[in-house]
């Protein structure tokens, strides 16, 4: 295994956050202006043109982030400064960072393993600099050595790793930075107007904020309380993006503000804008905007969205008149096949705690939230989905909710925002108690996780873990009591280093989504072996792009795969619904 690693010019204009690693990397501004390779004999660092690249034709590489080294090294190559080459593999430590729950970052990432602090101060200095200011400070030996650690402390991360990542997550992770090269189109006409409306949208907004165009931030909070205290209304606690504080505040005083309403459209349009803008900047010149997932992103395993365009979030339905997942269309001659595992958590959490009589009644055509209605809703009826919605809705709050431990407060929430019923703290109660009397196998695996991460603490282990039929093990990291709290758990996430609180119901979740991910992951690697091109994958989504005449066949050979259940776990019932379309909905 060698590693590689780039360094490139940087600034608040020309950076990976605003242009997307493949603007950035393919932006003439962008200097490539250092490379270090380390391993099988190799350790060299400088410009990339003094490197001997055949060296590493049919060889195995890494990266820490490979898919933006990766992207570097097309631009490179694009450009002419460095030849083609073609390794054997290339492969993401970051991706194998985050597979075995460490941190996604390098410095942190290696600290944990090694206990070796690696600083990124150089990597900082050189914001806005280039390499030859470096070299007039005399500070290019710091950067050399700093270029040199990175590729050393990869090749060490993947040396000390990559025997415990097994072969089909790296394929995993391979697949997943394919879609950057294979990318979606993008109906960039869709996309002009859409910024064209909802620039307009929010200069409307803008003309019924008193304060709007004076030189004072639009969304200034200091603004916001003082004309709250003059009309004599409390000043909402936050105004952050997709705040659901700010969302209620404006919900409940912008029918009686005109202000509070312009700050309400002003907010939502511009949100909704920069997304838009964010699509137009990344799309590159044949059309097709590069599709960044984070492999790993979550704890469960999940992916998760990256740089700038979140494709595992894009809005749904229209929106001051623009509709994003409109503008995600397929090539000229293609159609997109969209296919999604149908109730896959509560199934697999019936699989887990063996309940027989809801799979026996699941592995017979019904639908899972049917099942439950029948068995302790009193439902005695036909189908429920199109006899009843109200209560088909109601049964997939308590199944979704119920299951993961959801108490009688947060039941009232959860049931208004899945089923749009108004539940008294009286009937909440009931409800949540009724349900766990008729779901005792479910409880008992809440109690039996919360026992086991009880022990863990009182053992002091580093963590705690639950092995899936998979092979995988679930982890949650140095579990502790909470210091003002001693009867509450809180274990490590190590994205950020942030502590969060756990108990059973919230482990029996992070079973259930890492179960239902490795299912999707097992029939996401089987659908791309079937020769049907992924574009990306949305939670328990995935959406293909095939020639319009082959669409029916791919349609039915996905929907076969995502139906059958892995080698591991044959007797799960699994089902997929799909469809044929010419944009991407859902």
């Amino acid at each position: 295994m060698i590693a590689v690693d780039y360094e490139t010019y940087y600034d608040k204009v020309v950076s990976v956050k605003t242009m997307g690693p493949w603007g950035y990397a393919h932006d003439p501004r962008t200097d490539i202006y250092m490379v270090s390779v380390v391993g099988e004999g190799i350790s060299f660092v400088g410009p990339p043109s003094e490197f001997r690249w055949d060296r590493l034709n049919g060889k195995h590489l890494c990266s820490h982030n490979a898919g933006f080294d990766h992207v570097v090294t097309h631009a490179a190559q694009s450009r002419g400064l460095i030849p083609e080459f073609k390794p054997a593999s290339w492969s993401c430590t970051a991706d194998l960072a985050a597979y075995h729950g460490l941190p996604r970052a390098l410095a942190p990432a290696i600290e944990q393993v090694t206990g070796e602090k690696h600083s990124k101060d150089m990597r900082n200095y050189m914001s806005g600099k280039n390499w030859d200011y470096v070299v007039k400070k005399g500070r290019a030996p710091e950067m050399l050595d700093y270029a040199l650690k990175d590729s050393e402390h990869c090749l060490t991360l993947w040396n000390e790793l990559s025997s415990g990542w097994p072969a089909h997550e790296r394929l995993l992770s391979s697949l997943t930075r394919s879609h950057i090269y294979r990318g979606v189109n993008i109906d960039t006409e869709k996309v002009a107007k859409a910024i064209e409306d909802l620039t307009k949208v929010r200069e409307d907004a803008a003309d019924r904020i008193p304060w709007a165009g004076t030189g004072v931030a639009t969304l200034s909070p200091a603004n916001v309380k003082d004309y709250c205290q003059l009309v004599g209304i409390p000043a909402p606690k936050s105004l952050a993006k997709d705040s659901p504080l700010a969302a209620e505040w404006e919900s409940a005083y912008g029918h009686k503000f005109e202000w509070v309403a312009g700050l309400r459209d002003y907010r939502s349009s511009n949100m909704l804008l920069k997304k838009f803008e964010s699509i137009r900047d990344r799309t590159r010149s044949d059309d097709t905007m590069p599709v960044y997932l984070k492999y790993f992103g979550g704890h469960t395993g999940r992916w998760s969205g990256d740089s700038g365009v979140n494709m595992q979030n894009p809005p749904q339905g229209t929106m001051f008149g623009t509709n994003m997942r409109e503008c995600f269309v397929p090539k000229p001659g293609h159609k997109f096949v969209l296919m999604d595992q149908s109730q896959i958590e509560p199934r697999v959490l019936a699989w887990l705690v063996n309940d027989r009589d809801l799979l026996n009644a699941v592995r017979g055509g019904m639908a899972i939230y049917e099942a439950h209605a029948r068995a302790t809703m009193g439902w005695a009826g036909g189908k429920l989905k199109s006899e009843n919605p109200g209560l088909y809705k109601l049964a997939k709050a308590r199944v979704l909710g119920l299951g993961f431990g959801c108490g009688w407060k947060k039941f009232i929430t959860v049931a208004m925002n899945l089923a749009g019923v108004t539940l008294t703290p009286e009937e909440s109660q009931t409800t949540v108690s009724q349900w766990r009397s008729q779901n005792p196998k479910v409880c008992d695996f809440w109690r039996r996780l919360d026992n086991g991460l009880s022990t863990g603490h009182k053992c002091r282990h580093e963590q705690v873990s639950y092995s899936l039929p998979s092979g995988r093990r679930v982890k949650w990291w140095q579990p502790h009591l909470d210091p003002e709290d001693r009867d509450s758990v809180r274990v490590n996430k190590w994205s950020g280093q942030q502590w969060n609180y756990t108990w059973g119901g919230k482990m029996t979740e992070n079973v259930v989504q890492s179960l239902g991910r490795d299912i999707f992951a097992d029939q996401l690697l089987k659908v791309a072996k079937a020769g049907i091109p992924v574009l990306w994958s949305c939670h328990d989504e995935v959406i293909c792009e095939v020639p319009e005449r082959d669409a029916a066949d791919a349609l039915a050979t996905v929907e076969q795969i995502m139906s059958t259940p892995p080698d591991w776990i044959p007797d799960i019932p699994l089902a997929a619904e799909g469809s044929i379309e010419s944009f991407y909905t859902k």
